[in-house]
């Protein structure tokens, strides 16, 4: 140490030298740190600790640029040239000077420094990112509706097990799971709950991003099972990790906003304006599977007659309850929409004509069987649904356009209009 107090003097000028004088426009450095003030704030902190002539000393003020460095998001980078820098510029300082006694000391002295900064700042840095990640789990926890949000709650979950395993330091087998496929983020996205999102830029720049993410989770498992894992190397590629981690629920937010806008705001199911959409991917897949899917068209009974007895209001809460029945009686898989007015389409992947007309009776019988009590000086409220079904099974022939879906939805709207025909309160 005493060696290297001798050049103290030049440290200082490096530093000085490097550092730019950046002026700050801060109002209230106490209370809103503005970017430049606090690299200002870094600096100082940073030639505390150059100057540190005792052990105890550059323990404390490691800790002390290290923490805050972390606190302000000043990267793991930044430090690291800073100290690259001023070495170098030292160094060369004393080359030129032909001062070539101590080179191996300084050189030391910078690596010790590089060494203690870039284990403490890999801790703090790990127990940040668990804070962040817990703090989006409760934000997420909170949300009266999650939507999608939900499966980017899973891969924070993910996210998680692979920042505790790194922390362990026991670099055995039991890793999150690295396929993107296999975790339960990708198993939502590859279900096929999500095929009408696949033509949206936001869900391929997601797909793109957990491809990228898991890629990076493998290279972090193999170099932390191989043991000889530098932090610096950690950091960076958990750094990464955390910002395609942000990038994902930044477009799922974006599919939410997406989900909302295609929501009946009445009784929450999509809205026809994605039929279309979900109708193309369903043909396209019926063409590669050879699997037969089923359109379900429902139409309320005498529904003008229940607005005319007992007003708009009353039908809305019919609408509202029937919307519950068709979401209680269908898959999660399945895709339910507000058609208009009173009627409902239901799309249903892998199911067959004779399935379909099964699931259609079955909601009209549970839809007659219920009485709706609407309010307590209301009478009960009772009324039924005309259901009609098609199977469908594309060969390579067809052509995926919107004629082909005008086509179906002739073909289903005839069987209602058959079952209207027939008494209603049946299915066709």
């Amino acid at each position: 140490m005493q060696i290297i107090q001798k050049y103290f003097s030049k440290i200082q000028e490096c530093v000085r030298d490097f550092n730019l004088s950046i002026e700050s426009i801060q109002l209230n450095p106490s209370t809103d740190l503005l970017y430049t003030y606090v690299i200002n704030e870094q600096k100082k902190l940073f030639l505390n600790l150059l100057l540190s002539d005792t052990e105890e000393k550059i323990e404390h003020n490691t800790k002390e640029l290290v923490h805050f460095s972390i606190e302000h998001d000043i990267s793991y980078l930044f430090l690291f040239s800073e100290l690259v820098t001023v070495a170098r510029k030292l160094l060369g300082s004393l080359v030129e000077i032909e001062d070539f006694e101590h080179i191996g000391e300084i050189n030391r002295f910078f690596t010790a420094h590089e060494d203690r900064i870039t284990v403490l700042y890999l801790e703090k840095f790990l127990n940040q990112l668990i804070h962040k990640n817990e703090l989006r789990l409760s934000h997420i926890t909170l949300m009266p509706d999650k939507k999608f949000m939900v499966h980017y709650e899973s891969h924070i979950k993910w996210v998680l097990d692979l920042i505790i395993y790194i922390k362990a330091h026991e670099f055995e087998d039991n890793y999150p799971e690295l396929n993107p496929n296999l975790c339960e983020f990708g198993k939502w996205m590859n279900s096929t709950t999500t095929s009408y999102l696949l033509t949206s830029s936001h869900f391929k720049v997601i797909e793109k991003l957990h491809i990228n993410l898991h890629d990076l989770a493998a290279n972090v498992i193999n170099y932390c099972k191989s043991r000889v894992t530098r932090p610096a190397t950690l950091i960076h590629l958990m750094q990464r990790i955390d910002y395609y981690s942000l990038e994902i629920g930044n477009e799922i937010a974006f599919l939410n906003e997406i989900e909302e806008g295609a929501k009946d705001p009445l009784t929450h199911l999509l809205t026809r304006r994605l039929f279309n959409k979900i109708m193309l991917n369903m043909i396209d897949i019926s063409k590669a599977t050879g699997r037969e899917f089923a359109l379900m068209m429902c139409d309320l009974d005498h529904f003008k007659s229940i607005n005319d007895t007992h007003g708009h209001g009353v039908g809305d809460v019919v609408l509202k309850h029937f919307s519950n029945i068709l979401v209680q009686s269908l898959r999660k898989s399945d895709y339910i929409f507000r058609f208009g007015g009173e009627e409902f389409m239901a799309l249903l992947p892998m199911t067959d004509k004779e399935e379909a007309l099964a699931l259609a009776q079955k909601i009209c019988e549970i839809t007659a069987s219920q009485d709706l009590l609407v309010h307590d000086t209301y009478p009960p409220i009772r009324y039924t649904v005309s259901i009609g079904t098609v199977g469908i099974l594309v060969d390579n022939s067809v052509a995926t356009t919107q004629d082909t879906i005008d086509r179906y939805v002739a073909q289903v709207d005839e069987k209602l209009y058959l079952a209207k025909e027939r008494g209603r309160n049946r299915a066709e």
